[in-house]
């Protein structure tokens, strides 16, 4: 092999490497610093010195029962969210699929809730559904359908579901976009032959539509668990984890320790937390996934 080709097959690894010194700076450096801080005892609000206490504070986090009652409750809002999120966007994909007059509007419609920014879409949904002058509520009484305003987020056992429905509208945009781009994919040669050989709209569906589109849902599932494992925006903003740590999750319950409380030390441990549980899920799921494909 020539020096040439040497400098040629090095060439797309020296493109790569802007974007590989990006990652590291602005996600691999925050990660490391957060796990090396979960291993000291560090409390803005004490005078007490920075000391090393190795993992202690994982071991704290653990006992603490708001903490294992946050984690529960953080995995049911992350099920509660991708269940339906899929099962919508499913539909809608199918739907896009279809020819139909106003199809490119509709679809531009669609993806408005994904388009706004989180903060904005939280800040939205709290107008709407504020117990005292929210429109939802001006609505419901108008139409009979309720006699007093409803507390949608200051009531423990509603609250949670509040906030999952708001997820479920901000997030199944971006399901349905991903499984739809996956269907775009399937030959509709595939389709054809099925008929040709009689089977009907199910059997199309879990012969070819199903498993041709495992790819494009595998990828939509990997991100979208993760990125509901660390919801905070909109949790924040609307509830803040009211009332009586109803609608807690792990973000706001690091939020908290960290930020809040100044304990940096068992902040960073929940951080890493969720961090950890993030990277087990997705290279559990990738293993499962590649087994499946071989």
């Amino acid at each position: 092999m020539t020096g040439q080709q040497q400098r040629l097959n090095h060439t797309p690894y020296w493109y790569a490497l802007p974007g590989i010194l990006l990652i590291v700076c602005v996600l691999a450096i925050p990660i490391i610093q957060g796990i090396i801080l979960s291993l000291y005892k560090y409390n803005l609000a004490s005078t007490a010195p920075k000391c090393f206490i190795g993992l202690k504070n994982y071991a704290h986090l653990l006992l603490d029962q708001k903490f294992r009652a946050t984690f529960l409750q953080t995995l049911l809002f992350v099920f509660c969210a991708l269940l339906f999120e899929f099962s919508l966007g499913f539909l809608f994909a199918l739907l896009l699929q279809q020819n139909f007059k106003g199809k490119k509007i509709l679809r531009g419609i669609m993806l408005l809730p994904w388009m706004m920014p989180p903060v904005v879409t939280a800040f939205v949904w709290t107008w709407i559904l504020n117990g005292s002058s929210g429109v939802l509520n001006y609505f419901l009484l108008k139409l009979g359908l309720i006699t007093k305003n409803i507390e949608w987020l200051s009531t423990p056992g509603l609250s949670l579901g509040v906030l999952i429905f708001v997820d479920i509208w901000s997030f199944t945009p971006f399901v349905t976009l991903v499984l739809y781009a996956g269907l775009q994919g399937i030959p509709q040669q595939l389709y054809e032959a099925a008929k040709i050989d009689g089977a009907g709209v199910l059997r199309r569906m879990r012969s070819i539509t199903m498993p041709m589109l495992v790819p494009a849902a595998s990828v939509a599932f990997l991100m979208r668990s993760m990125m509901a494992l660390r919801t905070f925006d909109s949790v924040w903003i609307m509830t803040r984890g009211g009332p009586a740590g109803s609608t807690e999750l792990l973000g706001t319950y690091a939020y908290k320790k960290g930020l809040i409380g100044f304990n940096i030390g068992m902040g960073s441990a929940a951080t890493s937390m969720i961090f950890f549980v993030s990277f087990l899920m997705s290279v559990k799921f990738i293993q499962i996934v590649l087994k499946k494909k071989n």
